[in-house]
């Protein structure tokens, strides 16, 4: 017969008193860690020896800062319309169309340095960097890849149009002084005549003098699932940002989409930005 273990002797060897006793002074010192009063820095933990994250300059929106990103804008315009003319697809009426919106670009672009100066602020004499990666870019493979890229190529030039003159509209609403509004919406009046003009060789005239969404009807959509541009397509010029329908179709049957933003804290240029 067995004895039941509650019924054995409790011994105490030296080996069982080290055992314990280091189990109490390991316990105390996990206590003494957790206490209210430790010591050590607070910030937060890091793994690895890795240098820390780089801290971001400060980017105040100001008049030069808008002027500057009507800037970036006439620039982007002018790199479009030169990678358009590359392509070899346009026919005769559209190169001159193309060539008189890059001298205006060209004008509007040194018209809008001559103010940047003037207000003690750096020229940006090239693209809006993100414009140009997140949308441009994209944009033009997409048109490589077309069905009709002739098209593609006079809608995104209507967009980047549309874009303009919804950003000077912006701008206006946000400059300082009289002299800069004044500036702003004589170039933002050409912008708009622009996209108007593209709209009228894309569709036709008269059907696209005035859009549906006058009427309070969807933007119109073509049979190839492309959106048709309007001269007027609201009776207040829109602020938001441009929809575009390029390329060829997937196996889904559907065409890449994107949309071009009005400027907002990823597009402006800052006064630490360099082309």
């Amino acid at each position: 017969m067995t004895q039941d273990p509650v019924d054995q002797p409790t011994t105490f060897g030296r080996r069982r008193l080290l055992r314990d006793g280091a189990v109490l002074v390991s316990f105390g010192a996990l206590v003494a860690a957790c206490g209210t009063e430790r010591g050590g820095g607070t910030e937060p933990g890091r793994v690895g020896v890795g240098a820390p994250p780089p801290t971001l300059p400060e980017g105040t929106v100001d008049d030069v800062v808008l002027l500057r990103t009507a800037q970036s804008l006439e620039y982007t315009a002018i790199d479009v319309y030169n990678v358009a003319k590359d392509l070899n697809i346009l026919d005769a009426s559209a190169l001159a169309l193309v060539d008189r919106f890059i001298e205006d670009h060209t004008r509007h672009a040194a018209a809008l340095g001559e103010l940047i100066v003037a207000n003690d602020g750096e020229e940006f004499q090239c693209a809006n960097p993100f414009l140009m990666e997140r949308a441009i870019t994209p944009i033009v493979e997409a048109i490589s890849g077309s069905d009709d890229a002739v098209r593609d190529v006079l809608d995104t030039a209507h967009a980047l149009e549309e874009l303009a003159a919804r950003t000077y509209q912006y701008v206006v609403g946000a400059l300082t002084t009289a002299e800069l509004r004044q500036a702003a919406m004589t170039i933002g009046v050409d912008e708009n005549r622009h996209a108007a003009t593209l709209a009228i060789v894309i569709t036709g005239a008269p059907e696209a003098y005035f859009g549906p969404e006058l009427t309070g009807a969807e933007p119109e959509v073509s049979e190839e699932g492309i959106l048709v541009p309007h001269a007027i397509t609201d009776t207040f010029g829109p602020l938001g940002g441009v929809q575009l329908i390029v390329g060829a179709r997937n196996d889904e049957g559907a065409r890449e989409q994107f949309t071009l933003q009005t400027p907002a804290e990823n597009t402006f240029v800052y006064g630490y930005l360099e082309c």
